[in-house]
This record gives structure tokens, C-alpha cells and sequence, in this order.
């Protein structure tokens, strides 16, 4: 089995051909997956549930759709429950993309930490 703490004091020709596996690995991986993001929808709603929307994976917003009983609630209302739907279908596009992603880094990299490796990225762009 590969070993994944590499001393960088003495790294082996064997280091370097695995990390270059596991980089091509990744990539390809990455690549076959993107359309599957592209495929992917969020849905939310609003409060009421007079408000739906749709998102894609890269937080695009595909469609809204408002319940015409949804206007009698005056329009700071209703601007805010749009809000509110489009940002749940954002974060539930986001949610479906990120397991995605995941679950291919694992297949792609079974010797990494993925969750590690998510919280260490994740600290790095706060």
C-alpha cells in the first residue's frame, strides 16, 4: 500500500510516480463529473410556500416561480421570500455539488483524507 506521509527530506522516485497517479486520477475524474454538475438542480422555497426556485450547481438561478396568492402579501414580502427560495435552491445546488465532489475525490484518491483536506481548503479561503 502507498504511503501517504511523505518526508520531504527523502522523497523517492516511487513518491513523485504516485502523486503523479493520484494528480492524473483526480483530473480525469474531475473531468467526467463536470457534466454531471452541470446536470445538477437546487430547489428552495420560500416561508409560505407560495415561492419556488430552481439553481444550478454554479448558483445560477434557473427558474422562480410565484403562487399568484403570493401577492397579497405586499411586495417587501414577496421580494423577500423570493430571496429566501432563491437562496435555499442555491445552497441545495451547492450541497448536491459538494457530496458530488467528494464522493469522486475518494473514488479518485482513496489514500487522502478528503474530510482533512476539505477543512484544511475551507480555512485557507476564510
Amino acid at each position: 500500500m502507498y504511503e501517504t506521509d511523505i518526508d520531504p527530506a527523502n522523497i523517492r522516485e516511487q513518491d513523485v510516480a504516485e502523486a503523479q497517479r493520484q494528480a492524473e486520477a483526480a483530473r480525469a475524474l474531475l473531468t467526467d463529473q463536470e457534466s454531471v454538475l452541470e446536470e445538477i438542480v437546487g430547489e428552495g422555497g420560500g416561508d409560505g410556500g407560495h415561492v419556488r426556485a430552481t439553481a444550478a450547481a454554479d448558483g445560477r438561478v434557473l427558474e422562480v416561480v410565484i403562487d399568484p396568492r403570493a401577492m397579497s402579501e405586499g411586495s417587501e414580502a414577496l421580494g423577500e421570500q423570493i430571496l429566501l427560495a432563491v437562496r435555499r435552491a442555491q445552497d441545495d445546488a451547492g450541497r448536491q455539488a459538494g457530496a458530488l465532489l467528494r464522493e469522486s475525490l475518494r473514488e479518485a484518491l482513496p489514500s487522502v483524507d478528503t474530510d482533512l483536506l476539505q477543512e484544511r481548503l475551507r480555512h485557507l479561503l476564510q
